[in-house]
């Protein structure tokens, strides 16, 4: 079955059947993981496992699921079936796990999620990006809110539970609103101190409670730098397992170019026109004896202000 694609940002389009009523099915997951087709895609301190040569075509590196016992045992979740009804799933290697002295130390290698998401194919990063924001929330996750008692994983990887108060713990996905401020057809784009050199990117913030998307937008970028937004729309959004944030796209007109900069989280703030912001998508725009650059396109500030650059 083919999925239609939702969007253009990285991490996104998600290729596979989750089958969410499986995950309480403790036998149908027992035969999944004993189907001769059924993979495992390791990670280990939260890196993929990637085939191939470092610098030619990755791929995933999947592994049987006999591989399991020999990688450390470690938690596994289950990822959805393909089209053709194959179940996959996620290996969490254990941390102090010697992979130098393991069986896949010759077959590939385990790759930073950044690194990775530059030379996968889509459909492949969103796999590998869903299985780390599980890992990392299993990782965080492993007493209960609620009694502080310890928590089990159950449902496949998709839930927490705690055996001593009985509450079930899912899990999270922080939201933020990612925006790019724009003004009589220039663009807004901010730097923090702890960008490479010559980065700006769409300004960004934490939704807080009690306010919507809109809301938190327009108080961000008056917080930030100053700028009030008359109107916001949406663009689209991005799962981003740095450890599980929901990326939510928005481009905001405000009323004004005057910059007033919060120097706890902005270090500098520029205005572009459209033709340069191409520019920075290119990595050529030029300005004060110094080369400025927006994100790759592993992020969606990339395509926010793509979008806008190209209106």
């Amino acid at each position: 079955m083919s999925r239609p694609v939702f969007s253009p940002n990285v991490f996104a389009n998600y290729p596979l059947d989750k089958a969410g009523h499986r995950r309480r099915d403790a036998a149908w997951l027992e035969n999944a993981a004993a189907d001769p087709r059924a993979m495992l895609a390791p990670l280990w301190r939260m890196q993929p496992f990637l085939m191939g040569a470092p610098r030619g075509p990755r791929e995933i590196g999947w592994l049987g699921m006999h591989t399991r016992g020999a990688l450390g045992n470690g938690p596994l979740v289950f990822l959805g079936e393909d089209d053709a009804g194959a179940p996959l799933f996620a290996l969490q290697i254990p941390d102090r796990f010697d992979v130098a002295d393991s069986p896949i130390a010759d077959l590939g290698s385990f790759e930073d999620m950044r690194a990775a998401a530059a030379q996968l194919p889509a459909g492949d990063i969103a796999m590998l990006g869903c299985a780390k924001a599980l890992f990392e929330w299993h990782a965080r996750h492993g007493y209960c809110a609620n009694c502080g008692e310890k928590t089990a994983l159950v449902d496949a990887g998709w839930k927490r539970q705690c055996a001593s108060c009985n509450a079930e713990h899912f899990p999270r996905v922080d939201p933020v609103v990612i925006m790019l401020a724009v003004h009589n057809d220039r663009c807004c784009m901010g730097r923090q101190k702890q960008f490479p050199p010559g980065m700006y990117s769409a300004l960004a913030g934490f939704v807080e409670p009690g306010e919507s998307l809109e809301e938190a937008c327009a108080r961000e970028l008056f917080e930030e730098v100053g700028l009030r937004a008359t109107s916001v729309r949406y663009h689209s959004s991005q799962p981003w397992p740095f450890p599980s944030s929901m990326m939510i796209g928005l481009i905001a007109e405000v009323d004004g170019d005057q910059v007033t900069l919060d120097k706890d989280e902005i270090d500098a703030a520029i205005w572009l026109t459209k033709e340069e912001a191409r520019q920075a998508l290119a990595g050529g725009l030029s300005r004060d004896g110094g080369r400025i650059w927006a994100p790759p396109p592993i992020a969606i500030a990339h395509h926010l202000v793509k979008a806008w650059a190209e209106s």
